[in-house]
């Protein structure tokens, strides 16, 4: 038929027979366009393949890139509550920040599913490799991925720490993320590091505070997104707009949204 699934769920983001992954910023749009099963990525997976992307040719590989993430408590979803007055079940968070005392916790510090989502989708990034099948990937390309969940209600940040194999710069790492991302009306490249009220309820990704050790072979790199919106609803909107033939950026706010700073 001519109906059109994006699913939100793990379920078929690692591109079951007749499914799509939908990042539209990194991966085909065209075949996103041509699809009817898109496969929403992760919200931290998101963020996570966002950063890395432009960075993948001159990533030291011997080493692994390492993602620490803190998400607002509505990433950890819900679980069931009290029936309300009328009998009906409700939900409640599983996180709360009463239960966090105010601070962070660190959670599925390893093998978590978003760690192996963006390893396995940006091994078919590398120069030498080819969208099409798990032959062409970079088997041995991999990251460490550490989530924690915090005291705020939405919204992403993550710091990235990658392994270079030559020396560069911090104004030649920031060159690679406007040459990648300077025309995608959803990303924002700043100079400083991103902060929680850049990025909760707004619809993009945002990154910068890119910072060069004085080796100059390890690079640190923040950013963030909105879990519940470039991590999942408005990159659903997105998908769902090129597969039907739509404009992508239909019904989305992005107005007015500051795209790079000065001396990008």
């Amino acid at each position: 038929g001519k109906s059109v699934v994006v699913d939100l769920s793990a379920d078929y983001r690692f591109e079951g027979e007749g499914w799509t992954y939908g990042l539209p910023e990194l991966y085909s749009r065209e075949k996103i366009r041509q699809s009817k099963r898109i496969s929403n990525p992760g919200c931290y997976a998101t963020s996570t393949q966002m950063i890395l992307a432009p960075l993948l040719p001159y990533l030291d590989t011997s080493g692994s890139p390492t993602v620490f993430g803190m998400s607002g408590y509505s990433g950890a979803g819900t679980k069931a509550g009290q029936v309300d007055a009328d009998g009906r079940p409700t939900t409640v968070p599983k996180v709360t920040p009463q239960s966090l005392g105010g601070g962070v916790k660190p959670y599925s510090v390893t093998d978590h599913i978003h760690e192996r989502e963006a390893a396995f989708h940006l091994s078919h990034l590398f120069p030498d490799s080819k969208r099409e099948g798990d032959a062409n990937r970079n088997p041995s390309f991999g990251l460490a991925f550490t989530p924690n969940v915090a005291p705020w209600f939405s919204g992403i940040l993550s710091v990235c720490s990658a392994p270079l194999k030559d020396k560069m710069r911090a104004s030649e790492i920031k060159s690679l993320y406007t040459h990648k991302y300077g025309d995608e009306p959803l990303v924002a490249i700043q100079n400083e590091v991103v902060e929680l009220d850049q990025i909760e309820g707004k619809h993009g990704w945002r990154v910068g505070g890119i910072q060069v050790h004085s080796s100059g072979k390890r690079v640190v790199v923040t950013a963030g997104l909105d879990n519940l919106l470039k991590g999942a609803a408005t990159q659903c909107l997105q998908n769902l707009n090129l597969s039907l033939g739509l404009d992508e950026f239909a019904g989305i706010p992005v107005e007015g949204h500051d795209h790079t700073e000065d001396g990008a």
